[in-house]
């Protein structure tokens, strides 16, 4: 058989047959029918495994300017400036700072060093200068993998900073989200966005107020009025806490502001349609898989988000609008705000009560077991 018309024989085959006595001949023939339809088809290859997806699609373009743009554009259409806005005590100036996570030592200064000298509205911390925000930058920078909001009190009085620090390396997590939650990675990229946005709105108004105690030993009336400080911090200003106190960090604070920008972030998607209510049903699962112990496991307020929402579903056409993101960052604010305080409450009463039972409980049992110790018949 001539080597044309083994290869017509293999075009299409369903089934094909050696017949012959020669056992060392249909092993010659057996072997040029694989060889050739490996030149014919090609050898067959593994499928190479999807990338972790990025921070947005393409975020890790090389081209000088590319990364930049192509996250000011997803920061646009995630309505991002709208919401780290959308406070009532405080002025917040944002900005984006996209960069490449390899960089290190004198080229993350250098590229650091650009950035802000680009951004002449960056606002100065409140100890020292440009100079200083450019230092925190360089020094946050190569502790995340993701993007990450970084807030600062600054000089001017009522104003924070807020930076968002976007590496350009992968983040496996995000791969997470899309599939539990069944989004797309432009979908993740604008939960992630506003996410963080939303920490700079919230993150604002607690340094305004730590400002103020720092400054005059009082947290001026307007910023318990935002309604955005969350609940242990407004219970320690109830009680008088000093200020070491009210300046410390815990799990349970971390949490609030994770949960109010879970909560907005969900918010601004379902007014958009880019979710639907049941969908957050995968964020929350999202949340929980990672069994996160600093705060970020939001997945019960996620899930009472969804059980009012679907409830009161004539709430989220009032947070719709047909221009800019789509969403109205002031009337979210105005619906999650109260529902995020009161499930807040709701659990510092919890928890307030749970050592108030168990102590009860403690002193019914010894109260019971006490005459059985005591009595004749005691072992």
């Amino acid at each position: 058989m001539k080597h044309e018309e083994l290869e017509l024989l293999l075009a299409a085959p369903e089934r094909v047959e050696i017949h012959g006595s020669d056992r060392k001949w249909r092993a010659h023939l057996l072997g040029a029918i694989m060889a050739t339809a490996a030149m014919s088809f090609g050898p067959v290859q593994a499928a190479a495994p999807e990338p972790a997806p990025s921070f947005v699609p393409g975020a890790q373009a090389t081209a000088p300017g590319a990364q930049e743009a192509l996250v000011a554009a997803a920061m646009r259409r995630a309505g991002a400036q709208e919401i780290a806005t959308a406070t009532r005590s405080t002025q917040v100036a944002m900005f984006p700072f996209p960069y490449r996570a390899t960089l290190a030592g004198t080229e993350l200064r250098g590229q650091v060093g650009d950035y802000v000298s680009a951004n002449p509205g960056l606002l100065p911390p409140v100890n020292g200068g440009q100079e200083r925000t450019g230092a925190y930058i360089e020094s946050i920078a190569p502790q995340i993998d993701h993007p990450h909001a970084w807030a600062y009190a600054s000089k001017a009085p009522g104003r924070t900073g807020c930076v968002i620090l976007v590496p350009d390396r992968a983040v496996p997590e995000f791969g997470d989200l899309m599939r539990l939650a069944g989004i797309d990675r432009d979908t993740a990229a604008a939960f992630v966005l506003a996410h963080e946005a939303a920490h700079c709105a919230q993150f604002s108004e607690g340094l305004a107020a730590m400002r103020d105690i720092a400054l005059t030993g009082r947290v001026r009336p307007e910023r318990v009025a935002s309604n955005l400080l969350d609940v242990r911090f407004e219970r320690m200003l109830m009680v008088g806490a000093p200020a070491a106190e009210l300046l410390a960090k815990s799990i349970e604070r971390t949490r609030s502001s994770e949960r109010y920008a879970d909560g907005f972030a969900v918010l601004t998607l379902l007014a958009r349609g880019a979710i639907t209510p049941r969908q957050l049903d995968g964020i929350a699962a999202w949340r929980e898989a990672a069994a996160s112990k600093d705060g970020h496991d939001t997945s019960s307020f996620l899930r009472h988000l969804k059980e009012t929402i679907v409830a009161r579903p004539s709430a989220l056409a009032a947070l719709r609008t047909p221009d800019g993101p789509g969403f109205d960052a002031h009337r979210v604010a105005a619906l999650l705000k109260p529902l995020w305080k009161a499930f807040e409450m709701d659990e510092l009463e919890a928890e307030s009560v749970r050592p108030e039972q168990k102590s009860r409980e403690d002193h019914a049992l010894s109260i019971d077991i006490l005459p059985a110790l005591t009595g004749e018949n005691s072992y």
